[in-house]
């Protein structure tokens, strides 16, 4: 795992608001991009300031593995938009940058 400081509470909602940015329940923005390797898919989500734009509507979005929205269940993890669970593999602060790190839990 990589060594960072303590964030604090992670976000209780994020929405998709175009290709690869997301927004809290506080209007920050996250940048969210898709990693696999060995199958195992993760989302690796930064804070990261950037203008909100226009939304899109999620017909308007490419093909994505990534969901819509994420919230936060119970213990150390999120539930998508797609009813699938997220754990968090880390959430800290690398280098003055929020960091989120979920792996997909594999389904039944």
């Amino acid at each position: 795992m990589a060594e960072g400081g303590e964030a604090g509470a992670p976000p209780v909602r994020l929405w998709v608001r175009r290709v690869g940015v997301y927004c809290d329940e506080h209007r920050k923005t996250w940048l969210v991009a898709a990693e696999e390797e060995e199958g195992m898919l993760r989302a690796r989500i930064q804070r990261v300031q950037v203008p909100l734009g226009e939304a899109l509507r999620p017909s308007q979005l490419p093909p994505s593995r990534l969901p819509h929205m994420w919230q936060l269940s119970q213990g150390e993890q999120y539930r998508d938009s797609n009813s699938r669970v997220w754990e968090i593999e880390h959430h800290l602060m690398l280098g003055g940058v929020e960091e989120l790190l979920l792996k997909l839990v594999p389904g039944d």
